[in-house]
């Protein structure tokens, strides 16, 4: 009720305030005719200006309001990535030789980027420390359900795509946890590795661009112990 006063009272001050400033002009310039045609001629435009503002504050706080959410789905990326990511990608790159030959500079993520688009994630499972990542991605458990249950998360569709690969991942892993693996066990495994890397590295060079433009700071320490730069030493 309140608020309803505060509105009539701010509305009968506008309008009296053009009342008051239709007299004046009145006053000064005669022609009561004119005053009065041009009035309505404005009063005509009134609709079309609402829509125009209406459509212009719409996108802008669409705009805004999309900001935030991405800002906050971020800061998840940030969080995946300081309990599981950031592990997981430095043993699943242990087990690829080739990637030493992209000459990966994170200071230019662009390059980086078209390089990894480009590339093939192919890894040699031999080369995998398994047990290191079957612990590290059965104890995520926790970590990825709460996650995956975070429905802004679908906005997000390359970290989406990451979980939901890491779920299978996951899943396949505990089907095989009590099982001495056989030569197709470790082909298929070594092909949701595959599927996991291609979306980790993907999302890693999102999550850099992020750091860069709005935490330098963090993104400076993110590319000087990045996963491939631990590898390589």
């Amino acid at each position: 009720m309140k608020n309803i006063t505060h509105y009539l009272l701010v509305s009968f001050i506008l309008i009296l305030l053009s009342f008051i400033m239709f007299f004046i002009h009145y006053l000064v310039f005669g022609q009561l005719e004119n005053t009065i045609y041009y009035s309505f001629m404005s009063l005509c435009f009134i609709p079309i200006n609402i829509l125009v503002v209406t459509l212009v504050f719409d996108k802008l706080v669409e705009r805004r309001t999309k900001l935030e959410r991405l800002s906050k789905l971020n800061m998840l990326v940030g969080l995946f990535f300081s309990d599981i990511g950031f592990t997981l990608l430095e043993i699943i790159v242990a087990g690829d030789a080739n990637i030493q030959y992209l000459n990966l500079d994170f200071i230019d993520l662009k390059t980086s980027n078209n390089k990894l688009k480009s590339y093939e994630h192919i890894i040699a499972f031999e080369k995998i420390n398994y047990p290191r990542l079957e612990k590290l991605v059965l104890g995520s458990r926790d970590i990825l359900s709460n996650l995956i249950s975070n429905e802004n998360i679908l906005e997000h569709e390359t970290f989406a795509d990451l979980l939901m690969s890491l779920m299978h991942l996951r899943d396949e892993i505990v089907f095989l946890q009590y099982k001495t693996l056989t030569k197709d066990d470790s082909t298929h495994i070594k092909g949701d590795i595959c599927r996991v890397y291609r979306a980790l590295t993907s999302q890693w060079i999102n999550y850099l661009s992020h750091l860069k433009q709005f935490y330098p700071y963090q993104y400076n320490g993110a590319i000087k112990f990045n996963p491939f730069t631990v590898t390589s030493r």
